[in-house]
C-alpha cells in the first residue's frame, strides 16, 4: 500500500474547476462524435485531449526538479521577537515554472511565511521572511510547500520540500525596578533576630518626599498617582529562598483578542524569577499545567535557563486547583522562604491555605491577573479582599497593563473599593 501511495503521489495533480469543465466537454464531444460520426467532432476531441495532456505534462515536469530550503532561522526566540530566516528556491528544470505560491508550514499563531514568484529555467531566488512570536511554546517550522498550476489553469500541483525544525519561544522578561521581593529575617547565633545593615536595591515602601531626599529616591509611579512627590524606602537587604507557584489551571484562564491571562501570568513569573536570580537568591518553580512541572531551588544563569525552558514547554491545560497545588507542595517550602503566587483564580478556597503558610514564617506575595479585564464573567474582588484582610501583599495586573507599572506598588483596600464601585457603575449604566 505504501508503494502504491508513493507511485500515485508522483503522478497525481489536482484538477481545477476549469480542468473538470474541459474533461466534461471532452466526454460530451466524444459521445457526439461516436453517435454522429462527424469528423469535426473527432478533431475537437483530439484537440481537447492534447490540451489536457500538455497541461498535465507541463506542470509535472516544471516542478519535478524544484528545490526549496530555509537558512538562517534561529531555533530559540522570545515573545516579541521577529523570527527571521531566508527561503531559497531553485528551479533546476529546463522549463520555466508558472506562478509559484511558496509557504512555510508551521503550527505557530499568526500569518504564514512565504511569497509568490515565477522562475525561469535554471534560475535561483532568495527572499527574507519574518514571523512575529506572539506566544510562548514549542513550535514546528516547516516543511516548505509550493503550489502552482499550468498556463491553462487546468491542473494544480502541490509539492513539499525541506525538513521540519523545532523552535522554542521563551516568555518575555521585563525589568521590575520597584517590585519588592519579600525578604525573611534570618536567625543568628543565640536565637536572636537581626537584619543585615547594608542597604539592598529593592524598595521596602514609599513615603512622602522630605527635604534632602535625592532625586534617585523619588518613586515616579506613586508620584503620578498621588499628585505629590513620593520617596522610596529601601530594606536592609536580607535574603531567602524564593518559590514561584504559577497557576495554569485551564478553567480559570481567559483571553481578549490576542491578549491572554496565561501569557501575562507566565511573563510575570519569568520576570519575577529574573529579578530574584539577579539579587543572587535561590529560585524554585512549581506549575501544574498539561503535566506537573517542579523545578528545584537553584541560582545563577543556568537556573534562569531552566526556568525559561520550563515555562516555554508548559501548557495551560491543568486540572488541579491552586488550593490543591499549595497543599500538595506545602512541605517543600522551608521556614523563612519567600512564596510568590501568580494566578488569575477568582476562587477563594486557596486563600486560607496561604494564611496557614504565613503562620509558618513564610513571606507570601500574590500577583493576581484580573480575569474580569480579559472578558471573564467572574472578578477577583472576593479573593483580593480576603488576601488583604489576611495581611498578604497583592499586586493586580489587568489587560493592557505594563508589568513594570502594575508590579510597582501593591494593591490597597482603597483600590479594591474604587474598582468595585467602578464595576457597579458600569453594570448599572449597561442595564
Amino acid at each position: 500500500m505504501r508503494l502504491i501511495r508513493s507511485l500515485l503521489s508522483r503522478i497525481y495533480a489536482q484538477t481545477t474547476p476549469r480542468g473538470r469543465g474541459v474533461a466534461i466537454l471532452l466526454t460530451v464531444v466524444v459521445l457526439l462524435a461516436v453517435a454522429t460520426g462527424e469528423v469535426v467532432l473527432y478533431r475537437v476531441s483530439y484537440f481537447l485531449v492534447l490540451g489536457l495532456v500538455v497541461s498535465y505534462a507541463w506542470i509535472r515536469l516544471s516542478l519535478r526538479r524544484l528545490d526549496m530550503w530555509v537558512e538562517g532561522q534561529s531555533s530559540v526566540a522570545q515573545v516579541g521577537d521577529m523570527l527571521e530566516g531566508s527561503i531559497h528556491v531553485c528551479n533546476n528544470s529546463p522549463l520555466p515554472t508558472g506562478w509559484l505560491e511558496i509557504v512555510q508550514m508551521s503550527d505557530m499563531d499568526g500569518p504564514a511565511c512565504g511569497g509568490a514568484t515565477q522562475l525561469s529555467p535554471r534560475w535561483y531566488e532568495v527572499w527574507e521572511v519574518q514571523r512575529y512570536c506572539c506566544a510562548r511554546g514549542v513550535y514546528t517550522m516547516g516543511p516548505l510547500v509550493a503550489r502552482s498550476s499550468d498556463p491553462l489553469a487546468l491542473f494544480r500541483l502541490q509539492i513539499t520540500r525541506g525538513d521540519r525544525a523545532t523552535v522554542v519561544v521563551y516568555p518575555p522578561t521585563v525589568p521590575l525596578p520597584y517590585f519588592r521581593l519579600p525578604a525573611s529575617d534570618l536567625s543568628c547565633e543565640g536565637g536572636m533576630w537581626r537584619r543585615m545593615q547594608t542597604r539592598s536595591a529593592h524598595v521596602d515602601t514609599v513615603r512622602e518626599y522630605a527635604a534632602g531626599d535625592s532625586m534617585n529616591r523619588i518613586h515616579w509611579p506613586s508620584t503620578a498617582r498621588c499628585d505629590r512627590l513620593m520617596s522610596k524606602e529601601f530594606d536592609s537587604g536580607s535574603s531567602s529562598d524564593v518559590w514561584i507557584v504559577l497557576d495554569l489551571e485551564r478553567e480559570i484562564h481567559r483571553s481578549k483578542g490576542i491578549e491572554r491571562t496565561d501569557e501575562y501570568a507566565v511573563a510575570g513569573a519569568a520576570s519575577l524569577a529574573y529579578l530574584a536570580l539577579a539579587e543572587e537568591r535561590s529560585v524554585g518553580l512549581i506549575a501544574y499545567g498539561d503535566r506537573e512541572f517542579y523545578l528545584p531551588l537553584g541560582s545563577g544563569p543556568r537556573q534562569m535557563s531552566r526556568v525559561m525552558e520550563t515555562l516555554a514547554w508548559s501548557r495551560t491545560e491543568g486540572h488541579t486547583p491552586l488550593a490543591e497545588v499549595l497543599s500538595q507542595n506545602a512541605s517543600r517550602f522551608s521556614r523563612f522562604a519567600s512564596l510568590l503566587i501568580v494566578t488569575c483564580s477568582p476562587a477563594t478556597e486557596w486563600v486560607p491555605v496561604l494564611e496557614s503558610l504565613t503562620g509558618r514564617a513564610l513571606r507570601v506575595v500574590v500577583v493576581m491577573v484580573d480575569p474580569g479585564s480579559f472578558g471573564g464573567a467572574e472578578s477577583c474582588g472576593d479573593a483580593l479582599t480576603m488576601l488583604l484582610s489576611a495581611g498578604i501583599s497583592v499586586y493586580v495586573v489587568r489587560s493592557g497593563d505594563a508589568l513594570s507599572v502594575a508590579l510597582s506598588q501593591p494593591t490597597t483596600p482603597h483600590d479594591v473599593s474604587v474598582s468595585a464601585e467602578n464595576c457597579g457603575a458600569e453594570t448599572s449604566s449597561i442595564s
